[in-house]
């Protein structure tokens, strides 16, 4: 019986080590084939543009093709949604802003996912200011004075973006929360859009990332009136920053950062992160980012969840009071 017992755990060791070693060799294999990035925004946006330039210099890093899979709607809570259904293997992740996991949490009734316990945060990837900009029928040519219209006359002056919880959509809360003023909120499925409808008058403001923006500023179809940053920027030197009109609470813009569904493997996070890490070298890729008005800073898994969790609880005191209204 002694015997037979011993032989019995020899074969289960050995097959223990088998399946351990099995996994280890996956892991070390990872990834074998083609990744899906999701964007929970609309093509021409700039969480889309930084999501592709990303994709490329990651999947040189990775030698694998990763695709960009746009999933607009709902300030990018389908996006999250098919995210955190997805298999936990590393072939499907999501580029996301922080207002998609940090913000819609407290705005939508019925969300579908917890941002604390769904996603596998991966690593911090971008930051860019947005540009505050109006059509030129819009009688205010300055930060102040159109801070008095939206003041004296509530939700008189109306504000697109790329719909609830997008960066925008936080830039005009925050304006909102500092001055007392105003917005009428006409969400859109992207930033692009968004800006085109002020360009086309059927919205009068934007706030959105300089790319996005500054050529319709320099064609003379919308008028820049600040930048909603602490400084100026290399891309756009003349436009004043908030903080230098006086407004140094008003600032606003789009973090991204990159993110996969709950149980994701350690090993597989990290080799993201690494890679995630070696890609935000890329010179070209920094320089393009930097052309943009973007600056690249990658993170640990553990310092991006916990930015997360900081937007979060700050912006759960500040959605607890109704701020706006929106155009449905």
């Amino acid at each position: 019986m002694m015997k037979i017992c011993k032989a019995g755990i020899g074969v289960l060791a050995r097959s223990v080590a088998v399946y351990v070693f099995g996994i280890s060799a996956a892991f070390a294999a990872y990834p074998s084939g083609p990744i899906t990035l999701i964007v929970p925004f609309g093509a021409g946006g700039i969480t889309d543009l930084v999501a592709r330039a990303t994709a490329k210099v990651l999947s040189d890093q990775l030698k694998q093709p990763i695709i960009v899979d746009n999933r607009p709607g709902a300030g990018g809570n389908i996006a999250a949604g098919r995210l955190k259904n997805a298999k936990p293997d590393g072939y499907t992740l999501m580029f996301t802003t922080l207002g998609v996991v940090a913000v819609n949490p407290h705005i939508t009734a019925d969300i579908t996912f917890d941002s604390l316990k769904d996603f596998t945060y991966i690593s911090s990837v971008a930051s860019t200011p947005h540009v505050i900009a109006v059509n030129p029928d819009i009688k205010a040519n300055s930060l102040k004075e159109l801070i008095a219209l939206a003041t004296d006359k509530p939700e008189s002056i109306s504000f697109g973006s790329a719909g609830i919880g997008s960066s925008p959509y936080q830039g005009m809360i925050i304006m909102q929360e500092h001055t007392g003023s105003r917005f009428l909120h006409v969400p859109f499925k992207s930033g692009a859009e968004s800006v085109t409808s002020v360009v086309g008058k059927q919205v009068d403001i934007t706030m959105e990332a300089t790319p996005v923006v500054m050529p319709f500023v320099k064609s003379g179809k919308l008028r820049a009136i600040a930048l909603a940053n602490a400084t100026r920027i290399n891309s756009a030197p003349d436009l004043p920053s908030t903080a230098e009109l006086g407004y140094p609470d008003i600032l606003s813009g789009s973090i991204s950062g990159l993110i996969g569904p709950a149980g994701l493997p350690k090993p597989i996070a990290d080799k993201l992160n690494e890679a995630t890490r070696q890609a935000l070298k890329n010179p070209d890729y920094v320089q393009l980012l930097s052309d943009q008005g973007t600056t690249t800073a990658s993170s640990t898994s553990e310092e991006f969840r916990n930015a997360v969790v900081a937007e979060y609880d700050k912006w759960k005191k500040i959605m607890a009071k109704p701020l706006t209204s929106t155009k449905h």
